[in-house]
């Protein structure tokens, strides 16, 4: 077995080929030979029939003779009631066992004398000298010399087919797997090339297993792609954006050393470097997470009274925020949602409940920031989210409705020129409107991320007669 799984396909579906044609060729050969034996059997029995039934007829008129027996090779014996043989053209064997064979009765019987085999048939006859018997014999070499030859032909002619067979089974299956080769040398030559050269795997135009097979690997080489890219992104990204945090780290670390006699002095430089290594850790870990958010849509589902709960939740998370910072005091942070309409039963949003409650923490404290760094801000400076349900513009979605988030501020907007790449990572605007804690530009990244794992989408635009309005539509599944 094991040497046979070392075997290619083409071999072994070769090898298997020519078992099962064996197997069949072997079994039509006998069904033949026993069809032909039984034909020749049923051939003889009709002449032995035919042969007695001309003396039987006689011999019912003339029981005292004379009796004219056929010649020609033909086997006939006449026996009176005692068992005397009264003419006879049997071969000598035969005639010493006649008595037997009449004592027996009338019947066909096999019989065999030496070498030769017989089938011999008795058949009574009703005379006026009592009965009297009619025996005929037909030796059954012929038969068997011809069963022989013909069972000798058949294996021959069933090796050939065989042989035929196996070697149509190989070229078959040469040209049915010669796809797979194409295949195999294109995925060597991907193997081999850069990713801006390398191909896909060549899709035959059958609609067959093999193309399945191609376009289920193409699938798998476009998403490893894309892992490949995320991960040279991801790298690019924290090279560029590590390395001004980590040489300010560097250069903090080194004036402590150079205060080490001030003690004041040493405390203000260990506080900054603190802060620093918290914001290189809180950029870390937000490239982490976009990127484990763009490697595959999300496994969680929320429904609409779960999301309702992270709403409040992070509407408490945003004001203990504004409590805790001096400069945000005085900003109102709100929150409004319609309780009287729900969603179909069954609905759910494609998000789990964690990455929802990040999709508002960015978003609140991305506008709080706004508000708290802007110069023009002002005790009534407020902060609203709206919690709502819409149907689904211009798309024919399962149960055609979406879950629409807005947050709204009256900080001092975006420039607009900034709008249509606010969403891209690592962007900032003038007046740094980011996320407020890493500063790293990742935050409305993360949440458009989130968002397109949804199978949402996220909007922005200024609002009159100032601050911004972000909106994030996230359409309902049925589960």
């Amino acid at each position: 077995m094991n040497a046979l799984r070392r075997l290619s396909i083409t071999a072994r579906i070769t090898i298997g080929s020519l078992i099962v044609a064996a197997l069949f060729a072997l079994v039509a050969v006998v069904i033949i030979r026993i069809g032909v034996s039984s034909i020749l059997h049923n051939a003889t029995l009709t002449l032995l029939s035919n042969d007695v039934a001309a003396p039987a007829q006689s011999l019912a008129t003339k029981p005292t003779g004379p009796f004219d027996l056929p010649g020609g090779g033909q086997e006939l014996a006449i026996v009176d009631d005692q068992g005397a043989i009264l003419a006879s053209t049997m071969p000598e064997g035969l005639e010493d066992r006649m008595p037997s064979l009449v004592d027996r009765g009338p019947g066909v019987r096999d019989v065999q004398v030496g070498d030769e085999h017989y089938v011999v048939l008795t058949r009574d006859v009703e005379t006026p000298n009592g009965t009297m018997h009619v025996v005929a014999a037909r030796n059954e070499e012929t038969t068997a010399l011809l069963l022989d030859r013909l069972t000798a032909a058949l294996l021959a002619g069933a090796g050939v087919l065989i042989f035929a067979f196996g070697g149509a089974s190989w070229l078959l299956t040469r040209t049915a797997l010669r796809p797979v080769s194409r295949m195999r040398e294109q995925a060597d030559r991907i193997a081999a090339s850069t990713p801006d050269e390398a191909g896909l795997l060549p899709v035959g135009p059958a609609q067959d297993e093999l193309s399945e097979l191609a376009t289920t690997l193409n699938d798998l080489i476009l998403r490893l792609r894309a892992s490949a890219d995320r991960e040279r992104q991801m790298v690019s990204d924290a090279s560029h954006e590590l390395r001004t945090p980590l040489a300010v780290l560097r250069g903090q670390l080194e004036l402590a050393e150079l205060d080490a006699g001030d003690p004041e002095a040493l405390l203000h430089d260990i506080r900054s470097s603190h802060s620093t290594a918290i914001r290189l850790a809180q950029l870390a870990n937000n490239l982490l997470e976009l990127s484990r958010i763009e490697a595959g849509p999300s496994s969680g589902r929320i429904d609409w009274r779960t999301l309702v709960d992270e709403l409040t939740d992070a509407i408490d998370r945003a004001r203990l925020l504004v409590s805790s910072d001096d400069e945000a005091t005085g900003i109102s942070v709100d929150f409004d949602y319609d309780p009287r309409r729900r969603p179909d039963a069954g609905s759910r949003v494609a998000l789990s409940p964690t990455d929802f409650g990040r999709i508002l923490d960015n978003l609140l404290g991305n506008a709080i920031t706004a508000i708290r760094t802007s110069p023009e801000s002002h005790p009534e400076d407020t902060v609203t989210a709206t919690l709502a349900l819409a149907d689904r513009e211009g798309e024919g979605g399962e149960g055609g409705q979406e879950v629409v988030l807005t947050v709204r501020d009256t900080g001092p907007g975006m420039p607009e020129e900034f709008i249509p790449v606010a969403l891209d990572r690592f962007t900032r605007a003038d007046g740094a409107r980011t996320t407020g804690r890493s500063g790293g530009g990742l935050g409305l990244a993360i949440v458009a991320a989130l968002a397109g794992a949804a199978g949402g989408r996220v909007i922005l635009a200024n609002a009159k007669p100032s601050g911004l309005t972000v909106t994030v539509r996230l359409p309902l599944r049925h589960d």
